[in-house]
């Protein structure tokens, strides 16, 4: 997964999301991916907040394990400092995100939250 291709390549995964990038990209005229999916985050804290098992959250954080698995490192970064840094702003919502996360997105967030002395 490469970060030039990383938007395009959430939005064939999920194609709700298709007018948030048509807004991003009107608003910034270009594809900002730390900008894009830091938007995002607003909207999978939410549904975090609401603590019931979802459909999408469990394919966003299947997602999310895929671009640890398999992203480059500019995609890894985008995980790391724009969604799972802002996860860990919040105790609550972060035990509610490690149901979601997958084995490698675990130890990324657990990296991050030691990091910042938070774990």
């Amino acid at each position: 997964m490469k970060y030039n291709e990383l938007s395009k390549i959430f939005i064939n995964e999920f194609p709700k999301f298709s007018v948030n990038l048509i807004e991003h990209e009107v608003f910034y005229e270009e594809v900002l991916n730390h900008v894009f999916f830091g938007e995002l985050n607003d909207y999978l804290i939410e549904l975090l907040r609401k603590d019931i098992e979802d459909e999408l959250l469990i394919r966003l954080f299947e997602f999310y394990e895929r671009m640890e698995l398999k992203g480059d490192t500019l995609v890894k970064e985008v995980l790391s400092c724009t969604i799972l840094e802002r996860l860990g702003d919040e105790k609550e919502i972060l035990e509610i995100a490690y149901r979601y996360m997958g084995k490698e997105t675990r130890k990324a967030s657990d990296h991050i939250e030691k990091a910042w002395g938070r774990l």
